[in-house]
């Protein structure tokens, strides 16, 4: 009776579960389980079974109409167990056999290395409001495919999951390095043969939310991590032990690399016209470097070939900047928060860079694919780099962190034609501190303020330039003037468009989901002093107000007096993850620094 009686409380509880989801899901998981599997042959399977319920038309029509699962066939076999679709009337339909085709996945397109990519496109029939998909499938990895075994499970899909079970099972004389982020939930473990089994279990699991700026690696997002590998050496060796890492090259390359280098005097342009040639001269195959294994080619195989996916442009320059005498070492990166050296687990890296040790400014951090107006140390300083090194064991690399300042002092002054004109004093650290731009071209500076205030290069003045800092004393001028708006006139404080105006913050929602992720903590800080005309008056009235709290400070003065006014406006965001629970007051604060009327300078003629 005991148990009847439990049986019905949890048919009740997941019923008023699946009635609350369904209110806003456009479809439910009614079950999901991810399986993991390491043989004692040393291959691995991961079996993936879902029953998926239909509720709107958008769910079949756009979300899940279709299941993608991309594979290499030179090292994994796929097999499709069962499929099939329950109808809303109970009739059950076979998914047939020309609903299964297999395509190149879109991001090996135009490589001729990645070309044998495999992506089964399984279509999904019979689907309706109220039909039910079911698909279970296992794909099966040969020994060496990676370094071990290990795995990446975010514990939440893109809608909600009534059951879900994560299964990870190893031969029994082995362990299991598992960590489990977000969650406090612990394994059940059992024996089944000669294999260990551990169990996570899962009920009510919500849909992921549909958010901006939760971060690349979705950080506040719950997941599990294992691996049976132990220590970085294992890892970063098997990586490195082919030949591409060597970085050897051949004539026509040191030829290629003579000729940029007799154009340059200095260490710092011969540095960036290798890196550019190569970012924008060598193909960017956007595969990731997991599909093939981390197998990569070498670097006079990618210089032929004239591309290459991210790990080989990055050994391709520093094959390169090598030759050039420079000591640059590739490196992998991932996020800092997910790095257990004790127990390294390969895919929660997906970024590489090249760590590149200068004899004029010292270590810049920099990138194969694209270019940065500055090192990259400082905007990736919440990840860990491990540097890339064939035979040699090197520790984690942790970037140096520092404030990501922006300071403006500017004295500006209107003349008769309403023109203004005047001198910014500009300190930039950091990760605002566009050092290589200016190293370049320093005449790029004039895209980095807001307003279109520097009329050419010669206003520019760099009093002192280091990848930490940059100083710089600018002539603002502007060639128009400002326009009537019905006797009267507004001009918009000029910022730094590289700080917090470039992550496009306009609007934040009451509330949120997710933790909310910034690009870097910032220190942005503006003070202005403005003069008018004598014959016009100011309309801005005197004002103060500071916010404080757990996230960090904004304030706002501004002082009229006469036909000048002075404007002090600073932000300081002291994190990166801003959690949930301070969400309310940092969007207080941001819809305090965005407010218009506290950055605009407002007058008209006096009568």
């Amino acid at each position: 009776m005991m148990k009847k009686n439990c049986l019905i409380i949890l048919s009740l509880f997941f019923a008023h579960f699946l009635f609350s989801q369904n209110e806003n899901a456009d479809a439910i998981f009614e079950k999901f389980i991810k399986e993991f599997t390491l043989e004692a042959d040393g291959s691995t399977s991961y079996r993936e079974y879902k029953q998926l319920k239909l509720i709107t038309q958008f769910s079949f029509n756009r979300l899940y109409g279709e299941t993608f699962i991309i594979y290499n066939p030179e090292f994994q076999n796929l097999k499709i167990n069962d499929a099939y679709t329950v109808m809303a009337d109970g009739s059950k339909v076979i998914t047939p056999p020309n609903a299964f085709n297999e395509v190149l996945p879109r991001d090996a397109a135009f490589s001729a290395t990645a070309n044998h990519m495999k992506e089964m496109v399984v279509t999904h029939t019979a689907t309706e409001m109220g039909a039910t998909i079911f698909l279970d499938y296992t794909l099966t990895s040969a020994k060496g495919y990676l370094p071990g075994f290990m795995g990446n499970v975010l514990i939440q899909e893109s809608s909600p999951i009534a059951e879900l079970e994560v299964i990870v099972r190893i031969p029994s004389d082995q362990e299991l390095n598992h960590r489990m982020i977000g969650l406090r939930t612990g394994p059940e473990i059992k024996i089944e043969a000669n294999q260990k089994v551990y169990v996570w279990k899962f009920n009510g699991v919500q849909a992921s939310p549909k958010e901006p700026l939760q971060g690349k690696y979705q950080l506040s997002a719950p997941r599990l991590l294992f691996t049976t590998v132990i220590g970085v050496a294992e890892t970063i060796n098997w990586l490195t032990n082919q030949q591409a890492f060597e970085l050897q090259i051949n004539d026509e390359m040191k030829a290629w690399t003579d000729n940029l280098r007799s154009k340059q005097t200095e260490e710092i342009e011969t540095l960036m016209t290798i890196q550019k040639a190569v970012v924008e001269n060598i193909v960017f195959e956007r595969y990731n470097p997991e599909w093939l294994a981390y197998r990569a080619r070498t670097p006079e195989e990618i210089w032929k070939s004239n591309g290459g996916n991210k790990l080989e442009k990055t050994l391709l320059l520093a094959t390169l900047l090598k030759y050039a005498n420079f000591n640059a070492t590739p490196a992998i990166v991932g996020p800092k928060s997910l790095f257990d050296e004790k127990a390294i687990n390969l895919t929660i890296f997906d970024d590489f860079v090249l760590i590149v040790n200068t004899k004029s400014f010292g270590t810049i951090y920099m990138s194969a694919v694209e270019i940065s107006n500055q090192s990259l140390e400082y905007s990736l300083a919440q990840n860990i780099f491990i540097p890339l090194s064939k035979g040699i064991s090197r520790a984690p690399v942790e970037p140096v962190k520092m404030d990501n300042k922006i300071n403006i002092k500017g004295t500006i002054s209107f003349n008769e034609e309403l023109k203004p004109s005047g001198i910014m004093e500009v300190e930039l650290t950091g990760a605002n501190n566009p050092f290589l731009l200016l190293q370049n071209d320093k005449g790029k500076f004039k895209s980095l303020i807001s307003n279109k205030m520097i009329k050419d290069d010669d206003a520019i003045s760099i009093k002192n330039s280091n990848v930490a800092k940059s100083e710089l004393l600018v002539k603002v001028e502007s060639t128009e003037s400002i326009s009537d708006n019905n006797g009267y006139y507004s001009w918009q404080l000029p910022v730094i468009t590289g700080g917090f105006e470039k992550w496009r913050i306009a609007y934040l929602d009451k509330t949120r989901q997710s933790n909310l992720f910034l690009p870097y903590p910032i220190v942005e800080k503006y003070s202005y002093t403005i003069t008018l005309p004598l014959d016009y008056t100011l309309i801005n009235k005197r004002f103060n107000e500071r916010l404080k709290n757990n996230v960090g400070t904004v304030s706002v003065e501004i002082k009229p007096k006469g036909n000048q006014i002075e404007i002090n406006r600073e932000l300081k965001l002291n994190t990166q993850m801003i959690y949930q629970i301070d969400y309310n007051e940092f969007r207080n604060m941001i819809n305090f620094w965005l407010d218009k009327n506290l950055s605009t300078v407002v007058f008209k003629k006096k009568d």
